[in-house]
């Protein structure tokens, strides 16, 4: 996109004034007689990234193979950072209505017309800019997709909060993607206005080691034995001392399963029992109190329906339980 390229900038001062760069230190500038031309760096345009061509060898890199890997990722790293470079842009034209002598008085209409950037996407940029900013500023490099599952946290309680969320995760997990975001942010309670990067950063440090937990644990049989483990134990041994008698396992006559060493229907029925536990933990890390509290604000109606949903299989789960300890 257009937008996103930084092409040669001229910039005007004395005669024979020797230009500092870009900020006044950075990069180095060439005299052009009236002029100075600041140079763009490398991998933040088309010119500065080399034209594709063979390996030299199958070797060490030659030094112009280095020297275009450098630039080549300097211009992936430039993908990951512009998003909040545009967003700054966006809302410093918009905020000074900079666009007014450009012909296009809408400022959505002009931003479409020329970077075919729609109105929702521009508002979503603006909103991220200054997290993105912030989280750069502390090493990390997150791309738009992530930022935008923090919006409910920034609306929330502002863009501090959102950068604990961010950096708290990012420190605590090998690599940050924008699902392990989203889950978190569901798990949060409701947060205050401006609530404390503290706070924030210790209610997140709580989910991710439920989390963990409960990673660990679906790993584990019920029996604590861990699932890779070949043996498969009695049921009788699952909630209860065992008592030497065949447990019914699933079947609705009165005939019980076959007793382990006689045959794997009764094994086969422990795995079903396991998988459907491992199932049920799984609900159970999508839900949370502050989930259901969202979603009642947001759609009492359908959120009460399908709370009805989920209450009435579980009864029916718990009447299935029932049935098999009386059975036993």
């Amino acid at each position: 996109m257009a937008g996103f390229d930084d092409d040669e900038d001229e910039v005007t001062g004395g005669t024979g004034t020797v230009g500092t760069g870009l900020l006044g230190g950075g990069l180095p500038a060439v005299v052009q007689a009236a002029s100075v031309v600041v140079q763009a760096p490398v991998g933040t345009t088309l010119g500065s990234i080399p034209n594709p061509r063979p390996p030299a060898g199958d070797g060490e890199l030659t030094p112009q193979e280095q020297e275009a890997l450098t630039a080549c990722k300097a211009g992936m790293n430039n993908l990951q950072t512009a998003f909040w470079v545009a967003g700054k842009s966006l809302e410093t034209m918009k905020t000074g209505n900079l666009h007014r002598n450009e012909g296009v008085p809408n400022f959505g209409d002009y931003v479409m017309d020329t970077w075919e950037v729609s109105e929702s996407q521009t508002h979503r940029l603006m909103d991220a800019w200054r997290i993105g900013e912030a989280l750069a500023a502390m090493g990390w490099t997150p791309r738009e997709a992530q930022i935008r599952e923090l919006t409910d946290v920034r609306n929330e309680s502002g863009d501090q909060a959102a950068v604990a969320v961010y950096d708290t995760v990012a420190r605590s997990v090998r690599r940050v993607t924008a699902k392990l975001l989203s889950e978190v942010v569901r798990e949060l309670p409701p947060l205050p206005r401006q609530a404390s990067s503290a706070d924030v950063r210790k209610l997140v440090q709580e989910i991710l080691a439920a989390r963990a937990a409960a990673t660990a644990a679906s790993q584990t049989s019920p029996t604590g034995v861990p699932a890779s483990n070949g043996g498969v134990p009695n049921i009788t041994s699952i909630g209860k001392e065992p008592t030497g008698e065949n447990s019914p396992i699933g079947e609705s006559g009165s005939e019980p399963s076959n007793p382990k060493g006689s045959g794997d229907s009764g094994g086969d029925d422990i795995r079903r029992l396991a998988a459907a536990l491992d199932d049920l933990r799984g609900v159970e890390r999508r839900l949370s109190k502050p989930a259901v509290k969202r979603a009642l604000a947001h759609d009492s109606e359908r959120t009460e329906a399908l709370m009805k949903q989920i209450d009435e299989a579980l009864n029916r789960i718990g009447r299935t339980i029932a049935v098999r300890r009386t059975d036993a």
